[in-house]
């Protein structure tokens, strides 16, 4: 099998797995770049990486190829759970307590400037 570069990271038989977690780490910093330009789809950007990818582990063993994308994806996995500007703690729903207070508190605020002064 001959020397692979995805990225610019070398990828040979057998596979090395802090390579495959770099390339991770790369395409997953490619890809949060890419929001802040206009003129690079995330989209794209994401086959891209995909296809380079296919192309390199359609060479592979299948036993291997399924070793690369676990690591690969763990690793995209683990980078987006620890990503400090959206911490997972962020997509949990809204406290039932709070939403409760929010309500009582506009009550409030619509019976004394509404009802109040239509019934007294």
């Amino acid at each position: 099998m001959t020397l692979t570069i995805i990225d610019g990271l070398e990828f040979d038989v057998p596979l090395d797995q802090t390579k495959i977690k770099a390339l991770a780490l790369l395409h997953h910093d490619q890809l949060g770049e890419a929001i802040y330009h206009e003129d690079q789809h995330i989209g794209e950007l994401g086959i891209a990486h995909r296809v380079k990818i296919a192309d390199f582990t359609r060479q592979l063993p299948a036993e291997q190829r399924l070793e690369f994308y676990r690591i690969y994806n763990h690793e995209l996995r683990r980078l987006a759970v620890d990503d400090p500007l959206h911490p997972p703690h962020a997509e949990e729903g809204v406290n039932v307590f709070l939403l409760i207070v929010i309500m009582l508190m506009i009550a409030v605020i619509l019976y004394f400037a509404f009802v109040r002064h239509v019934t007294g």
